[in-house]
């Protein structure tokens, strides 16, 4: 069965097509090589009223993979922005609905695309009264199969207060990205950059920064959602800290045999960390990047990102 899909935003809105939010960061482009060994000879093609089985064979064509229904949401300043995919017409309705109840038409853009193939949403009942308490500027979510996600700005106590929002709306789902880390005791790295303050010697400033785990999707420079809330507060501790302190950030791969494309990955893991340190607010002045001894790493340091604090 072919999917049907369709575009829809809320009325009022100028039109249904706006322009998704940038990514921050471009992934590295893979090199497909394909290798064909078919014959050019045409096999023998069976009469069909010579073969029973070739009726069911026919019937039996393949369905289209099922995927999970997704949906984000960006509070830039009070301008919200949506996109996502769902199964039905009545899910869709149900989302413009309660983004319409939580926010004025004018203030709001995006659509969501319908799709058989994606699969009902668990988080659908209680986006309404989510979304009625969201409003946390520079804040984004994400809702995909029983994950939600939390990224972007956002303070500590109106991580807090999302998270409590989240947890009474969103029973049972598993929170992730800045959701995680709100006891600051149960993560030493978030309790070590939490106890610095902005005289701290160089030294110890290494220290607690060098004490968090960062995560990546596997060959990829995406962060890890689990890694989201340490960063949150490694930015909120330096963007508090002298204007001329500088921080340099080595990116890590494992070695993978290609020494350019290992260098490559390192040098935008680096950067991915920049640009979240920087949303929480430090001066991108602050921060340098590079690619440690050419990228490839081994032991503790693969997949990861160290630091050096320069002053």
């Amino acid at each position: 069965m072919s999917a049907s899909t369709s575009r829809f935003s809320l009325p009022g809105t100028p039109s249904p097509f706006h322009r998704r939010p940038a990514r921050w960061l471009a992934l590295v482009p893979l090199a497909l090589a394909l290798a064909s060994g078919c014959s050019r000879e045409a096999a023998p093609v069976a009469n069909a009223q010579d073969d029973p089985m070739s009726d069911a064979v026919s019937a039996a064509a393949p369905a289209e993979a099922a995927f999970d229904s997704r949906l984000s949401i960006v509070d830039n300043n009070g301008m919200l922005r949506f996109d996502g995919t769902v199964d039905s017409d009545a899910a869709r309705k149900t989302i413009t609905e309660a983004i319409g109840a939580a926010y004025a038409s004018d203030r709001v853009s995006g659509g969501v695309t319908v799709d058989g193939n994606a699969r009902p949403a668990p988080w659908l009942h209680g986006l309404a009264p989510f979304l009625a308490g969201f409003k946390a500027p520079g804040a984004a979510i994400s809702f995909r199969a029983d994950t939600i996600e939390l990224s972007g700005q956002v303070a500590a106590d109106q991580r807090g207060r999302l998270e409590t929002l989240a947890r009474t709306h969103f029973p049972g789902l598993r929170l992730s990205g800045l959701f995680a880390g709100q006891d600051g005791d149960a993560d030493p790295a978030i309790a070590a950059l939490a106890a610095l303050h902005p005289q701290s010697p160089a030294h110890g400033v290494e220290s607690a920064l060098n004490k968090m785990a960062i995560g990546f999707e596997q060959g990829s420079a995406k962060i890890a959602p689990a890694s989201l809330a340490v960063i949150a507060q490694a930015g909120q501790t330096l963007a508090s800290m002298p204007a001329d302190r500088r921080v340099e950030i080595a990116g890590h791969a494992a070695a993978s045999g290609d020494p350019d494309a290992d260098a490559l990955l390192s040098r935008r893991r680096a950067e991915a960390v920049k640009v979240q340190l920087i949303v929480n607010g430090v001066n991108p002045g602050m921060i340098e990047t590079l690619a440690s001894d050419g990228g490839a790493a081994t032991g503790t340091q693969a997949d990861q990102v160290t630091f050096r604090v320069l002053n």
